[in-house]
């Protein structure tokens, strides 16, 4: 990946917060890898959000609702920053 686009993700990863501690999800190491394919200008981002340890339900929801926010925000922050790219989550 050439210096610059990595210089835009790295800002991104620092900008983008999670919603519970207000900590980007660079610091908090949510993103755990950032895949570019120029020829299909898409990125695909591999999320590390382990599912809750306990059994409950709420927790779970909890989990996938803030999982769900941060993508969004991460969705939109690349787009802004990368017009007319891909976002994919895995």
């Amino acid at each position: 990946m050439d210096p610059e686009t990595q210089k835009k993700i790295d800002a991104i990863l620092a900008r983008v917060k999670e919603p519970e501690t207000r900590r980007s999800v660079g610091d908090l190491s949510l993103v755990k890898r950032v895949r570019y394919s120029a020829r299909e200008h898409a990125f695909e981002l591999f999320m590390d959000i382990a599912d809750p340890r306990a059994s409950c339900l709420v927790c779970g929801v909890v989990t996938a609702t803030i999982q769900r926010s941060i993508e969004r925000d991460l969705q939109l922050a690349f787009e802004r920053e990368f017009p007319g790219c891909r976002v994919l989550f895995s």
